[in-house]
């Protein structure tokens, strides 16, 4: 699959849950620097990112399905 592709199709679901992740861990305190903040948000999107890109074509390879 084209690079091109997989940040169209993946990137996006990484960035909300990233973003999720890291509004959670500032509710809770667990963070309040703002650079600590922005690296742990980098981090998220690159590691779910990955994530998607490697898991994704194992459960379509295992279930037989487009759609996962």
């Amino acid at each position: 699959m084209e690079l091109g592709k997989l940040v169209s199709a993946h990137l996006p679901n990484a960035v909300v849950a990233a973003t999720i992740f890291t509004l959670y861990n500032i509710y809770i305190g667990d963070i309040a620097d703002p650079v600590m903040i922005g690296v742990e948000y980098l981090t998220y999107v690159t590691v779910i990112f990955i994530g998607f890109v490697v898991i994704t074509p194992i459960l379509n390879k295992a279930f037989g399905s487009v759609s996962t």
